[in-house]
């Protein structure tokens, strides 16, 4: 029986780049995995936050309610009359009418102090 030999050959250069770029593949669609599951993480953690952000607003939005009702029932048990109203009862009036433009809050500076509470959660 004729012994076989084995031929070495070169390795094929075009191939092993080949290899090269599909492992590389793979562990890019691994990073993509698992790029897309930190981002998955990141928005279920701002949902929480506007969730959280959402509650507060409506707490704040039901006690400003009560707040403008009890002024409006101080005003009512007043002793003045509606067009005859006393200085404290005008002053309600005026204060919950917003007709100071003085007193009006500085929205910018409330929305940079609530986004560093936010960041502070975090």
């Amino acid at each position: 029986m004729k012994k076989l030999t084995k031929l070495k050959t070169k390795p094929n250069l075009q191939e092993s780049r080949l290899k090269e770029n599909l492992e590389l593949l793979d562990k890019i669609r691994a990073d993509a995995v698992n790029d897309i599951e930190s981002l998955s993480e990141d928005f279920q953690h701002m949902n929480l936050v506007a969730e959280s952000v959402q509650r507060n607003y409506r707490a704040l939005l039901a006690e400003n309610q009560l707040l403008k009702g009890t002024l409006l029932s101080i005003i009512d048990e007043c002793g003045c009359l509606e067009g005859n109203r006393c200085d404290r009862c005008w002053k309600i009036l005026r204060t919950l009418a917003s007709a100071n433009p003085e007193e009006k809050p500085d929205a910018a500076r409330k929305y940079r102090a609530i986004l560093s509470q936010l960041r502070n959660l975090e």
